[in-house]
């Protein structure tokens, strides 16, 4: 048996619950669905953040627990620890199935963090930017920059055989050996001038743009060591959810973000999608909340008037 409501909004990071806010506002009936047992995303591991406006320094945590608070006291439903298995859109009509229950809704708005799996380094995230993960959303930043890119898969060497024709210098980081570089491949390294690091592995990323830092571990011995560059690029994979978003029909690029246009419309019907799984405002937290409150204010247009 399904539950009917206006809209249904998977995934309750900044982006989720801004939309979920404005939701209420406009009156109309919304739930969140959160995979995890805790609302706020990724943005709860943010130990002070310092660029939300209001704020000179907030935990992650706290901040999120406050707009969680406000999405409810607007009448929004918040489901933690129900994660999303399958949805289907018709005409008039989307299905939003989990592992409890399934929801009908005539909008639905995917803010689900951005695709690609992270590789657990320390302050990979949350550091203002200089942290990439797709190459599509993050290209006008990527020109003409020292980009690293640093991977266990090998869609990393391919990455960064891609990065090369639009970036200064290109290093490649095959994170322990992971990458199978043989003979011909390293031809197609040396002449696109992408330099190849073997036998360290990534474990840190410090410092701000425009020189982040890279700090390697070296696998075979002690000692470290660090690269210097305006860009780190990360790749690990996407996540168990792009393969839902893609057998519903969702166009995303290789990383898995969602392509979505100005006003976050998908090319389905009625689905949106805002925040760091469109990877238009990275993961700064009001460029997430700015997107979530144009994603809504988008969605009631389309059910009042259906553009």
């Amino acid at each position: 048996m399904s539950s009917a409501y206006d809209v249904v909004i998977v995934g309750s990071g900044p982006a989720g619950l801004a939309a979920a806010i404005h939701c209420g506002n406009f009156g109309l009936r919304a739930i969140v669905l959160e995979a995890q047992d805790r609302a706020g995303g990724v943005a709860v591991r943010a130990r002070g953040l310092e660029n939300y406006p209001g704020f000179q320094k907030i935990h992650g945590l706290r901040l999120m627990e406050k707009i969680a608070r406000q999405a409810e006291k607007n009448g929004v439903e918040l489901h933690t620890s129900e994660q999303v298995t399958n949805f289907s859109s018709g005409r008039k009509d989307r299905v939003v199935e989990t592992r409890r229950s399934m929801y009908q809704c005539k909008a639905l708005i995917l803010a689900t963090g951005d695709g690609m799996k992270s590789m657990g380094m320390k302050w990979e995230t949350w550091l203002g930017g200089g942290v990439a993960y797709c190459a599509e959303c993050s290209a006008p930043f990527l020109k003409g920059n020292d980009i690293v890119v640093v991977g266990n898969v090998k869609d990393a060497l391919d990455e960064a055989l891609r990065l090369a024709s639009i970036a200064k210098n290109v290093t490649l980081v095959n994170n322990g050996n992971a990458i199978d570089v043989d003979g011909q491949t390293r031809k197609q390294l040396e002449k696109s001038e992408v330099s190849l690091i073997e036998g360290f592995q990534g474990k840190a990323i410090k410092g701000a743009p425009p020189s982040k830092q890279l700090v390697l571990r070296r696998l075979n011995g002690s000692g470290t060591k660090t690269l210097r560059a305006n860009m780190v690029f990360v790749v690990a994979g996407v996540k168990p959810f792009v393969s839902v978003l893609r057998n519903a029909g969702i166009k995303t690029h290789r990383q898995g973000c969602i392509i979505a246009d100005e006003f976050g419309r998908t090319n389905i019907e009625g689905v949106f999608a805002a925040g760091g799984c469109r990877s238009t405002v990275g993961d700064l937290v009001p460029g997430c909340v700015g997107d979530g409150v144009t994603v809504a204010t988008c969605a009631r247009l389309y059910l009042a008037y259906g553009c």
